[in-house]
């Protein structure tokens, strides 16, 4: 849902479960999080966007991908 952090886990060398790890969450949790099914807290996203070092304001970082019919 999240391309745009999948892709910069994906150039940290992170799995989502590391992510998930350095936020101190479970996975399951991250997972709910990623999918939609739960949110992720404006200080969440300053973490994550702080975990991976990364200049990319938050909007374009969490920017959603849309699924299509």
């Amino acid at each position: 849902m999240y391309r745009n952090v999948d892709a910069e886990l994906k150039r940290k060398g992170m799995t989502r479960g590391d992510l998930a790890k350095e936020l101190k969450i479970a996975p399951s949790t991250l997972s709910l999080k990623f999918s939609g099914k739960s949110f992720i807290t404006l200080d969440e996203a300053k973490r994550i966007k702080e975990i991976l070092e990364v200049d990319i304001p938050l909007e374009i970082l969490f920017e959603q991908t849309r699924k299509t019919a």
